[in-house]
């Protein structure tokens, strides 16, 4: 397919509704009563690729691989999950525009910013969260599952 062809998949989302864990395609494909039909004729594993769609609140979001950068990671005690709730917090007040997670993963507290598609907008973050705080261990973390806004 197509970046042409993508893109206007991509700007038909908001004429269908949404329905949560159906993927874009299967969206697309959906049967609405005098409506028509759209049949789209690809391998499976792209479906995986593209993401699935969520509802979330008031806006309408794409869950999809992606790439956040992870700035703190904690063993599972209660201390390490205040430090990372701590930092989440003075993240958020530094860079309120920046989506900042605290996250258990078993068996660690993780603080993690960030919902890029491309590693080259993560890059570009990552040397502004070590240029603006102290925090020494910054890195990214690839093929995350991201939330990406329509």
């Amino acid at each position: 397919m197509n970046k042409a062809g993508l893109l206007i998949f991509l700007s038909l989302i908001p004429v269908f509704g949404i329905a949560q864990n159906r993927t874009l395609l299967q969206e697309l494909e959906r049967d609405i009563p005098g409506k028509g039909q759209v049949r789209i004729d690809r391998d499976v594993r792209i479906d995986s690729l593209i993401g699935y769609l969520s509802d979330v609140g008031s806006g309408t979001i794409i869950k999809a691989k992606g790439f956040r950068i992870q700035v703190y990671s904690g063993n599972n005690t209660r201390a390490s999950k205040e430090k990372a709730t701590d930092i989440a917090n003075t993240l958020r007040s530094i860079f309120p525009d920046l989506p900042v997670y605290t996250l258990f993963k078993s068996p660690r507290w993780l603080c993690v910013v960030g919902d890029f598609i491309s590693v080259e907008e993560a890059y570009e973050t990552m040397r502004k969260l070590k240029r603006e705080t102290t925090y020494k261990e910054i890195f990214i973390l690839p093929n995350q599952e991201i939330r990406v806004p329509l």
